[in-house]
């Protein structure tokens, strides 16, 4: 079949479509079922539903098929992105739909006259000529669109084009770019961009490139974790790493053969030893519908007193069901406002672990979270590993799902459940508490987000 004419989304329907996903879903970028949902993933998903006649592309291409079958979401998003497809059709529908901005659908195809599951772009997000210079998904770091996918001051919120105004002891410009996270400013200088301010961030490496102006493509680079001329950036309480003989480096930390993870400090190697956990069951979604308390005497709690016009407004009669029935039908009706009673993470899939057999089990220190040779997490235990990992991470009630829950724990529960075979946890015995907490503050500069 003919190759489909990708016309790229408009630096203003990329930035609205990721704001949209960022209030109704949750922040960019997010991991869900163990996959990473980026701006980058959801401009190109649009972009290759746009290149259809209607809209519309099956989820799936069949295996072992005629040529004249068309492809499906799956393959399209392989080819632009060289990411397993199947494994992340099912997160992005489900991103795309819960968000508003596509929705599912039954298509039948020309050539088998079978009808197959599909997804459609909703006519607000269509639109019909080009008007940026590339798709996304290609290989041009200066393209302002690769830039805006991810803030290089807190690498965790998308850049906004705000127009219509200024900031204060600026001169006037015609917009501005502004993180939906810290609030970082960038304001254009040309064909460059100039950082302005950065918000809460105190990062010495931020204060540092305040006032600045670099071009797009050096602003993605640093948002990646490389500086001007492709120079790595050391943050806050990081230490470069230097090889030796059986070591190898793993996210910041070096690793010996037998697993455990080393990091250098001023004082002293740090040895963090791998242990074994033991999973049970199949990963859950929709823990959060297991909530028994009735949404009346939900609203009560003043985390979530903000919500009680907008639920009198639309959903009073609901008000004596049970708050995870609620939320439940909200979800299965595609109505986002689900999201808003759950924390940042209240909505993947978690499983149940516990500690297997260490010798180390009842004793503090501090305690990582690997996932895919990254450090997402580091804890003081001031209790012994057997409890905080049995009962903290092991296992997520629906209570732990909502806003007034642990999104910490959430995160780090769906990141290791869902991606046993490639994640783990390591420790550091320390009894010592202010030791602790120096360690876990040393660690913050090697923590991916």
């Amino acid at each position: 079949m003919s190759a489909p004419q990708y016309f790229p989304l408009s630096h203003e329907m990329f930035a609205l479509a990721c704001e949209t996903v960022s209030r109704r879903v949750s922040r960019l970028p997010f991991l869900r079922s163990g996959v990473t949902v980026s701006g980058e993933l959801i401009g190109v998903a649009m972009e290759c539903l746009n290149a259809e006649f209607n809209k519309s592309l099956a989820l799936y291409t069949p295996q072992n098929t005629i040529d004249t079958i068309q492809d499906g979401l799956d393959r399209c998003i392989e080819e632009r992105l060289n990411i397993p497809g199947k494994s992340v059709v099912p997160v992005i529908v489900d991103v795309l739909c819960s968000a508003g901005i596509a929705e599912t659908a039954e298509l039948m195809d020309r050539a088998t006259h079978r009808s197959r599951k599909g997804i459609r772009l909703l006519p607000p997000w269509t639109w019909h000529t080009a008007t940026v210079s590339a798709p996304l998904g290609n290989d041009d770091k200066s393209s302002p669109l690769s830039w805006m996918s991810m803030c290089p001051v807190c690498r965790t919120g998308i850049l906004n084009r705000i127009v219509g105004k200024q900031l204060f002891g600026i001169p006037r410009t015609d917009f501005y770019n502004e993180c939906t996270y810290c609030g970082a400013k960038f304001i254009p200088v040309g064909t460059q961009f100039r950082l302005v301010s950065i918000a809460t961030v105190r990062d010495p490496l931020w204060r540092k490139h305040l006032n600045e102006t670099f071009s797009a493509e050096t602003w993605s680079n640093l948002a990646r974790g490389t500086g001007p001329g492709g120079k790595p950036q050391v943050r806050q309480g990081e230490t470069k790493p230097t090889g030796s003989s059986g070591k190898s480096p793993v996210g910041g930390f070096m690793q010996l053969k037998d697993g455990s993870l080393i990091v250098p400090s001023p004082e002293k190697t740090l040895y963090f030893k791998p242990v074994k956990l033991n999973f049970s069951g199949a990963v859950r979604d929709n823990v959060f519908a297991r909530v028994q308390k009735p949404l009346q005497e939900l609203l009560e709690n003043p985390a979530f007193s903000h919500l009680l016009p907008l639920v009198n407004a639309g959903y009073s009669r609901y008000m004596s069901l049970k708050t995870g029935i609620f939320l439940e039908q909200l979800k299965e009706r595609h109505d986002p406002f689900y999201r808003d009673f759950l924390n940042s993470y209240g909505d993947e899939k978690y499983g149940t672990f516990r500690l297997g057999d260490s010798p180390g089990a009842d004793k503090k220190g501090v305690m990582i979270f690997v996932v895919n040779k990254g450090i997402y997490h580091a804890v003081n235990c001031k209790n012994p590993f057997r409890i905080v990992i049995n009962d903290v991470f092991g296992r997520i009630t629906a209570e732990d799902c909502l806003l007034s829950g642990d999104s910490t724990r959430c995160r780090m529960n769906a990141l290791l459940c869902n991606n046993r075979s490639t994640s783990g946890i390591s420790l550091h015995q320390c009894e010592n508490e202010e030791e602790r907490q120096h360690i876990t503050e040393l660690l913050k500069g090697f923590i991916s987000l």
